[in-house]
């Protein structure tokens, strides 16, 4: 169990009594998403422009994004062990730690993604890859990472389940830097549609490999729950929290727990899926309007970085050439203060905050793995907290939101 001095530092901010401004998650799917055009023509077109956008030649459409991770492991044989950060989403690694040799952790740069020198003191014959995760949409430096990877003989994999499509380093897609990008249609990723993911690679034998794999069929009971838990929770939280029965809900909750739910036991067996023709169909209307999406995030995330950039108690997200961010959540860092208080503070002024990703090596099941000196990734971990920048977000927001956060 995640052990932390701060007795609010496991508990997410309380959710406001009315809201000012949109969730943090935005979802973008409408429900004539499901009605218009043909599921079954979507999926052949949904590969396609993923594969342009990503700078990827082939693309394996599949349940969820996990399920590429599993097919890397079985039908490709990368079985050793994969260095990760310990800021990840706990199923996907609870499903590689126990598909293969075991996971690595290495420390994190200032940006929350893996620093590329953490990889270079754990790699050893023992690693077959590298899981670069470009999280909170700021990208890893995939350039280094590459280096290293070319170097020592290592699979690059991009995990880009927060990553928009379209950007580059360099002249090069991110996405493509890899040997495999993963990716996830989510309601809380990009595409922010009803689940879904996608393998892609430019790479014949792996592509080969991942399509001998014998996937089960796609799962329309999950979609069609998915279709009804997104909309309740995201789209209708507004409301039903104002609700009598929806009050105990404002809460501040432990988030750890709650992770740690996930047993680590959990995917000892796996089943990889096919995605559904109807989620193939929502991902494909969102994929179609991400440019937009895209700018809208980029300049809700400027203006709010104009707005507090003289604040000293603040590190704001940056982008860069080499490390572009798209902004798929803004992340604050205190430098002082809590984020605990700050999220009560806002949730007062209708602003919903919250934080993600508790560091995997000090939660059940994970702290043996092997790791570097973590102390930066749970130093962010502990000081940071999400704000509501979305597509979603007006201008308007967007300074009332600055405001309260300058009023702290």
């Amino acid at each position: 169990m995640l052990a932390e001095t701060d007795a609010n530092a496991r508990l997410q901010p309380a959710k406001p009594a009315s809201y000012r401004l949109p969730p943090v998650v935005q979802p973008v799917w409408r429900w004539r998403d499901l009605l218009l055009g043909s599921a079954n023509a979507s999926l052949e077109a949904l590969r396609a422009e993923l594969c342009r956008r990503y700078g990827m030649r082939h693309c394996l459409l599949l349940d969820r994004a996990r399920s590429g991770l599993y097919l890397l492991c079985k039908s490709f044989a990368l079985d050793r062990e994969w260095i990760i950060t310990t800021l990840m989403h706990r199923p996907s690694c609870v499903l590689l730690q126990n598909q293969c040799a075991g996971v690595v952790f290495a420390e994190v740069d200032e940006h929350m993604t893996i620093d590329p020198a953490s990889v270079e003191r754990l790699a050893n014959a023992s690693t077959c890859a590298i899981l670069a995760t470009h999280t909170y949409g700021k990208a890893a430096d995939v350039a280094a990472l590459r280096a290293i990877a070319d170097a020592r003989g290592l699979f690059l994999v991009e995990n880009a389940v927060h990553m928009a499509s379209g950007c580059q380093v360099g002249g090069r897609a991110i996405g493509s830097w890899g040997d495999a990008t993963v990716l996830s249609f989510n309601v809380d990723k990009p595409l922010g549609a009803i689940l879904g993911g996608a393998l892609l690679t430019n790479r014949d034998d792996v592509w080969q490999a991942v399509c001998k794999y014998d996937l089960g069929t796609a799962n329309a009971e999950e979609m069609r729950e998915r279709v009804r838990t997104t909309y309740v929770a995201y789209r209708l939280k507004p409301m039903i929290l104002r609700l009598p029965a929806g009050r105990a809900h404002r809460d501040a909750n432990d988030g750890v727990a709650e992770i740690e739910k996930f047993d680590a036991g959990t995917y000892k067996t796996y089943t990889a899926r096919r995605i559904h023709p109807l989620q193939a169909k929502v991902a494909l209307a969102c994929l179609r309007r991400e440019e937009e999406l895209l700018q809208r995030r980029r300049s809700n995330a400027q203006l709010l970085i104009d707005r507090l950039r003289d604040l000293e108690w603040l590190q704001l997200p940056e982008s860069s050439a080499a490390q572009p961010h798209t902004y798929t959540y803004f992340p604050l860092v205190l430098r002082q203060g809590s984020r605990f208080e700050l999220g009560a503070h806002l949730a007062a002024r209708g602003i919903e905050t919250k934080w993600r990703l508790p560091p995997l090596h000090l939660q059940a099941g994970f702290q043996h793995a092997r790791r570097d000196n973590l102390e930066r990734s749970v130093q962010l971990w502990a000081q940071h907290l999400l704000l509501p920048a979305g597509c979603a977000t007006s201008t308007e927001q967007i300074e009332f939101l600055a405001a309260s956060v300058r009023q702290r």
